[in-house]
């Protein structure tokens, strides 16, 4: 009897780790059908590697529009091994009038590419006359991703 109880014991603990991995299959399926709905937004967000022209032009023309002074870095590559984006760091100086300044940021958030904001930091600085604008500079540090292009 103790050896009988034993084995379905342990039966029942296999049948329980089974229903359990189970579940979780069942979960990632789902979890994986909500996600698969969206990837048509993750390829607009994101543009090929070598397309970095497009972004800085984009942004350039927001600048522009604003009427802002606009020097752009571009940092390093970083690419890691399994994943199909690579990120590469940006770093922006705007100048210009505050009010401009707080546009182009708004702007570039709302930019259809996925533009993440790392840091920011702001000097402001308001001329003699009471109806002069507040000059402002900015200085940003920004990660944007790229696709990887399967060779």
């Amino acid at each position: 009897i103790r050896l009988i109880n034993k084995q379905v014991l342990g039966e029942r603990i296999r049948l329980e780790k089974l229903y359990t991995k189970g579940q979780l299959q069942k979960n990632v399926k789902v979890t994986y059908e909500k996600v698969k709905a969206n990837l048509p937004f993750l390829d607009e967000v994101m543009l090929n590697e070598s397309q970095e022209l497009q972004y800085i032009t984009a942004v350039e023309h927001l600048a522009t529009q604003e009427n802002l002074e606009l020097e752009i870095n571009v940092g390093e590559n970083r690419r890691v091994p399994e994943q199909k984006f690579s990120t590469l760091g940006f770093s922006f100086i705007v100048r210009g009038e505050w009010e401009s300044i707080m546009k182009w940021i708004e702007q570039v958030e709302n930019l259809h590419l996925y533009t993440n904001i790392i840091e920011l930091s702001i000097a402001v600085r308001e001329k003699e006359g009471i109806n002069e604008p507040r000059i402002a500079t900015l200085t940003m540090a920004a990660d944007t991703y790229w696709k990887i292009i399967q060779q």
